[in-house]
């Protein structure tokens, strides 16, 4: 009777592991690394330089009840903040980025190209 039962803690132990500790996510999150990566058929290096300074300047916190405020430089955006279980974070059901190393990462498509934001708990 004992071994089923160390059986099922062991399971339940490693499933608990296996899924990311959402409380480490609240808090304040910051811009820490920008990368734009625009076609230079379609761009030049000043916008290049340009959008980026714009990114580093996004920040967002997110709350104990998984509600993320995002503040940029032109937007402000509320929503519900939820998880796969895995890397995977989504805003009011939509992908918003990637949470691994202690690192929010996001990618932004556009018309000229991708922005991808790295951010850091400040």
């Amino acid at each position: 009777m004992k071994k089923p039962i160390l059986y099922l803690l062991g399971l339940a132990v490693a499933l608990c592991a296996c899924h990311p500790k959402t409380d480490s996510l609240v808090g304040t999150w910051k811009a820490d690394k920008v990368n734009v990566q625009f076609d230079e058929r379609r761009s030049t290096p000043e916008l290049v330089k340009q959008v980026g300074a714009m990114e580093k300047q996004n920040c967002f916190t997110i709350s104990n009840d998984s509600i993320l405020v995002f503040n940029g430089l032109e937007t402000k955006t509320r929503g519900q903040l939820t998880t796969d279980g895995q890397e995977n974070l989504y805003l009011d059901g939509v992908l918003f980025g990637q949470w691994k190393n202690g690192e929010i990462v996001t990618k932004t498509p556009s018309p000229l190209g991708e922005i991808v934001v790295t951010y850091r708990k400040r």
